[in-house]
């Protein structure tokens, strides 16, 4: 009994010295601009925490904490966030969960770990940003490699000059923090939620603390750090190898996009002759150009496989590689920079520390030798190992540092998994529940890549598991469809591609003229129809041209509102290369407009234009505007 109660003794003093080394401090908003986030029930913090936890009187570092209040007054055990890359931002993704089904009954907890987000110190925020210009210019593979090592080795150098711990970011250092801050919120135990990266940093700090952990939920799980990398090719072949048979077996895709598999093959071959050059905004690329080579395409069909929605529009997409189209893959640009938006100097402190290590390159060019018309795997993934060679010299990198996932804990856990995902694939999730003896459920999203627990099924699922309810079929349904919703019948038009990319990227401003001359012509088409109608006023060839011109431009701009519109709701990314065919006769109409404005401005001119100049001069003005936005759109 006194030995039990001197070991109490010790844990408290030790608990005590701990927190003493921790500092939980309430703080505005991060979104201060967000009406929305500044009134809903949420606490902002800063937690100070020691860099490196061995030395917890040293050097701290701030790491930026929400808590999303729970709806009601019922609550259950919280749920931490954690999110993947290594390097991903979590609470910029804040809205996301504003009105998560998990947060009627739980408290959210999102962190920026450390090294990303809004936790301080920042760690080369630039650095994505330098790697897209490299991967932007027209050189060779190797080139892109040496250039791509140079920023990363000065953006080491950069962390190191201002003192920063490089050893101190891994999934060590995140179990004690997320440790640490479950205590000082006062929180028993809390259910872990991870996604890709963040899987193997779950399991890791239910390992090393499994009594903070209520359930643990995995997302695109790794099984093994160890081939995270080493089997990168062999998995993104499984994908496309995937993606190839479903086209294969749908009428309407193999008649469309016929022989799939040896168009994309062959591009790979087109592309190391002669790139395909385009013309993007200097906001995204410095330079205003972004030159695609066969390492650039293969990149980019592979990020498309991790989302459901781009998977649906890869056989599109493949072909406008093949018949190189220019304004598409101009499009594409702004979507594939996305991919690089992870904080870098994070990301390569923890690949370098905990991943690199344990994966073998001989073996990783080894099983990407046999998949000869890929020709090398993915250069994107292999160039880490050259970072990561000159990151880690003359640095004693302790491989005893990494643990095994294995966990016999009884804590549930809920394993999510796509069918199509290209980095962490469907077998990863099997391998991941041999990691645990019982209380597994697996949830498989057939024709989903990346990420499952981000859709609305996804979820739902994920709150019932947290819950302790089942998750029953009607569930999953949505999940366990097995054929691709390929989309076929697009018309490709570049009117729409650049007009939705600058409805993304302009201000709101910017379309201010068009606003108010659609307003104008609104007013006289009632103005016209009125005079048309009216037993009063007799109507001439002027008043039925104007009436049949602004008629026009208003259907027409109906008719493409209504289009875009349902593409939205349909499946956004064909925006970047037109509008389904049913609504062809919206360009039709377009056309129609013009010519009818033609013809109206002529006669008007010839006519009528003296008796009231400043009337028709606002007339001209409007649908001259209308006509200029859309002529510069391309339609």
């Amino acid at each position: 009994m006194k030995i039990f109660r001197f070991f109490i003794l010790i844990s408290l003093l030790f608990s005590i010295v701990l927190n003493a080394q921790t500092k939980l401090e309430k703080v505005k908003s991060y979104f201060l601009d967000s009406k929305e986030l500044r009134k809903d029930n949420i606490d902002w913090y800063r937690f100070s925490v020691p860099e490196n936890w061995e030395k917890v009187n040293e050097r701290k570092i701030s790491l930026a904490v929400a808590v999303l209040k729970s709806k009601t007054a019922s609550k259950q055990e919280p749920v931490v966030f954690i999110q993947g890359g290594p390097g991903g931002n979590t609470i910029s993704e804040t809205i996301f969960w504003i009105n998560h089904p998990l947060r009627k009954n739980h408290d959210i907890v999102l962190v920026d770990l450390r090294g990303t987000g809004f936790s301080e110190p920042k760690l080369c925020p630039d650095l994505g940003k330098k790697f897209f210009e490299i991967l932007s210019k027209n050189q060779s593979e190797e080139q892109d490699v040496r250039d791509k090592v140079k920023v990363s080795l000065e953006c080491r150098q950069d962390m190191i000059n201002q003192g920063v711990d490089l050893n101190s970011y891994n999934s060590i250092s995140v179990a004690n923090d997320l440790h640490a801050l479950k205590n000082v919120l006062g929180i028993h135990k809390w259910n872990v939620y991870g996604v890709s990266y963040g899987t193997y940093l779950s399991q890791n700090y239910a390992k090393i603390f499994p009594g903070d952990v209520q359930s643990l939920i995995l997302d695109s799980s790794i099984h093994n750090i160890s081939e995270y990398y080493t089997n990168n090719t062999q998995n993104y072949i499984l994908s496309l190898s995937k993606l190839f048979k479903s086209c294969k077996e749908d009428a309407k895709c193999d008649k469309e996009y016929p022989n799939l598999e040896e168009v994309y093959y062959n591009t790979i071959s087109e592309l190391e002759k002669i790139p395909i050059t385009v013309e993007v905004d200097q906001s995204i690329v410095p330079s205003g150009k972004f030159t695609y080579n066969a390492e650039d395409y293969k990149i980019a069909i592979q990020q498309s496989l991790y989302d459901k929605k781009l998977i649906e529009v890869l056989p599109l997409l493949i072909y406008q590689f093949k018949n190189r189209n220019t304004s598409t893959l101009a499009g594409l640009v702004q979507a594939f920079s996305g991919a690089l938006s992870l904080n870098y100097g994070n990301y390569f402190c923890f690949t370098c520390n905990e991943v690199i290590p344990y994966n073998n390159l001989q073996k990783y060019d080894s099983i990407s030798s046999n998949y000869k018309k890929l020709n090398g795997g993915l250069s994107f993934y292999r160039s880490d190992f050259n970072v990561c060679n000159q990151w880690n010299k003359n640095q004693d990198i302790l491989k005893s540092k990494s643990i095994s996932l294995k966990n016999d804990n009884p804590f549930n856990v809920l394993i999510l998994s796509g069918g199509f995902d290209p980095i962490t694939p469907a077998y990863y999730a099997k391998e991941t529940a041999q990691n645990f003896n019982k209380k597994v459920q697996i949830v498989n999203g057939y024709t989903f890549g990346h990420g499952l627990g981000y859709t609305q099924s996804g979820a739902d699922i994920i709150r019932n598991f947290v819950e302790d309810r089942p998750i029953t079929d009607s569930l999953k349904q949505y999940f366990n469809q097995k054929d691709v919703a390929f989309k076929t019948g697009i018309t490709l038009h570049k009117g729409v591609v650049k007009m939705t990319a600058d409805i993304s990227s302009k201000q709101w401003y910017y379309f201010i003229p068009l606003i108010i001359s659609l307003l104008v012509v609104l007013v006289i088409f009632a103005g016209t129809l009125f005079m048309i109608f009216s037993k009063k006023r007799k109507s001439n060839v002027t008043v039925y041209l104007l009436f049949l011109t602004s008629l026009t431009l208003i259907i027409f701009t109906i008719s493409l509102i209504a289009g875009i519109n349902n593409t939205l709701n349909n499946n956004f990314y064909l925006l970047a290369f037109g509008l389904p065919s049913i609504w062809n006769f919206t360009f039709l109409l377009y056309k129609l407009s013009l010519f009818l404005s033609v013809i109206t401005f002529v006669i008007l001119l010839i006519k009528v234009f003296r008796n009231n100049i400043p009337f028709y001069v606002m007339i001209f003005l409007a649908v001259g505007i209308i006509h200029y936005y859309f002529i510069n759109w391309g339609f």
